[in-house]
């Protein structure tokens, strides 16, 4: 089994929306849901002196995403094991923030086949 984990950078979002910190936390659930995760417990939002960072962790995988409001930037990760859909999350996330530019990078990590038993003495 292999982990599917889509990055992206994300410039040119309103500040007001990288602040939102319920806004946050209903698009950390609805990019979950996109992606076929599901939550494992309540999305955390925590707002300090270096800008906003949210995390949603979800059986098999994690939403998250590390902003910067006053610059306009965010950093987003959708992760998770088989079957996930992390370009439908990524996608949420980039439409309700009003991205202007879109850096992605996609990755599957781990063996990309599932490994066969043989039978003892084979």
């Amino acid at each position: 089994m292999s982990l599917e984990q889509l990055s992206a950078d994300l410039d040119g979002i309103p500040a007001d929306r990288l602040n939102d910190v319920q806004g946050l936390t209903g698009l950390l659930l609805a990019a979950a849901n996109a992606a076929g995760l599901n939550p494992a417990s309540p999305p955390a939002v925590k707002v300090g002196p270096r800008g906003v960072g949210a995390v949603l962790l979800c059986h098999g995988g994690h939403v998250l995403l590390h902003a910067v409001p006053d610059a306009g930037v965010c950093f987003v990760d959708v992760a998770g094991v088989g079957g996930v859909h992390g370009q439908r999350g990524l996608d949420v996330v980039t439409r309700r923030l009003g991205a202007r530019q879109i850096r992605i990078d996609n990755r599957r990590r781990g063996p990309h086949t599932q490994p066969t038993t043989t039978p003892e003495g084979a």
